[in-house]
């Protein structure tokens, strides 16, 4: 993605401060949005809930984009 510059923190930063977790672009409006594989690998992921509890209860898998 082209992403204007700080636009990553712009996401990132609302997201973490309410622990939650940036959605997949691609699958924003499905039936089943994703978190985002960016987010997930990012050096905060710790202070989301969802990916907390995901891993926690051994539910967090990577599915192929739709």
């Amino acid at each position: 993605m082209n992403l204007q510059l700080g636009r990553v923190a712009d996401m990132v930063t609302p997201a973490l401060q309410a622990e939650g977790n940036v959605v997949r672009h691609v699958t924003l409006g499905t039936e089943a949005p994703a978190i985002c594989r960016g987010f997930v690998d990012g050096p905060d992921q710790g202070r989301s809930l969802v990916l907390r509890l995901a891993c926690a209860l051994d539910t967090l898998r990577e599915i192929s984009p739709p």
